[in-house]
């Protein structure tokens, strides 16, 4: 376990390092609600100038979070960018739109991006208007949507980091024959695919993209309102008064989970296969981490809740199924979804 005072002290240093880390541009998705939002938090509150597009549909929630972090950091930049993330021509506008911004305002191009969207649902299959199931779309394609057409700003800057927190550590066997679950949904068929596909297309673009770093977070029970805004009244009252205290004792703080994001995507332990800088500089006793192919940097990490490497993150399942040239066929299918 990598201690939480480790990773608040090397937050705390960022305002002393170089621009991109200091003065950061980071995109966030997800972010008006939990972890999205104690990361985006954290890492307004440790740097000194940070340029922060925020990805969401609510204008009046957005503006309460933008006021908070002017309070928190009133040097920074805090930019709301409206779109419905689970469409993939509403992903494309909203990326247009930050790169357009990124480009009028000078900067290099983009340190950061950062995925937290999604929600819970035992509904079923549920497509959107493009024929993607909506749960999937916002845990695995809506995510590669948004990776894929910022790429480019990523790799223009000098440490950049893409950051999925999803179930890094808990992938599984999925119907390779049917990646888009049209034929066998259900839920945990769903949280399976999304987590997997994940893993295996960041290892993909890992290598393919070696100056940018990669990780597939899994951040552990974490006290949000996820299920209040996930499910109808009696489920959502039932998890908030009864479940959720019962299991308090085992939730990871939520400023401590935004403190580990942070951490992992800043810290020189997680570095790209290849980078021309640094980030902050490792304690001693602390070690750049493994990658998923059991690499030393080697550029994309599944990262468990306190901050190690997942134990499955180099475990036998994606090992066979990168024998079989998995990651390579995740990756053509989700390009090939996208130009549908």
């Amino acid at each position: 376990m990598v201690a939480i005072n480790l990773v608040r002290s090397s937050n705390e240093s960022l305002s002393d390092l170089p621009p991109h880390l200091s003065s950061p541009t980071a995109v966030f998705t997800g972010a008006t609600q939990g972890i999205g939002l104690a990361t985006l938090r954290q890492l307004a509150l440790h740097t000194v100038t940070p340029t922060c597009y925020i990805v969401g549909r609510s204008e009046a929630r957005a503006k309460e979070i933008i006021d908070d972090l002017k309070e928190v950091n009133g040097k920074g930049t805090y930019i709301f960018v409206k779109g419905e993330v689970a469409l993939l021509e509403s992903v494309d506008d909203v990326c247009e739109k930050i790169k357009g911004m990124v480009e009028d305002g000078g900067k290099n191009g983009i340190d950061m991006l950062f995925m937290s969207q999604g929600y819970l649902s035992f509904e079923g299959r549920r497509e959107t208007k493009e024929g993607i199931d909506t749960l999937l779309s916002l845990r695995y394609y809506s995510r590669l949507r948004f990776v894929h057409n910022l790429l480019p700003l990523l790799s223009l800057t000098p440490y950049p980091h893409v950051v999925s927190v999803l179930a890094g550590g808990q992938e599984a066997k999925i119907y390779e024959d049917d990646l888009e679950l049209k034929h066998n949904y259900g839920f945990l068929a769903c949280v399976k695919h999304g987590t997997t596909m994940t893993s295996l297309a960041f290892e993909h673009l890992a290598q393919e993209n070696i100056k940018v770093a990669f990780a597939h977070v899994y951040p552990g029970y974490v006290a949000t309102e996820i299920a209040q805004r996930s499910f109808s009244w009696p489920i959502a009252t039932l998890f908030k008064y009864i479940i959720q205290p019962l299991i308090s004792f085992l939730a990871v703080p939520l400023p401590d989970c935004g403190d580990r994001q942070l951490f992992h995507a800043t810290s020189s332990r997680y570095p790209p296969l290849s980078s021309s800088a640094s980030g902050v500089q490792l304690p001693p006793g602390l070690s750049r981490a493994t990658s998923s192919k059991g690499e030393t940097g080697g550029g994309f990490y599944i990262i468990g809740q306190d901050s190690e490497i997942a134990p499955s993150g180099t475990g036998k399942l994606l090992s066979d199924y990168r024998e079989k040239g998995l990651p390579e066929k995740v990756w053509k299918h989700t390009v090939e979804v996208f130009e549908k």
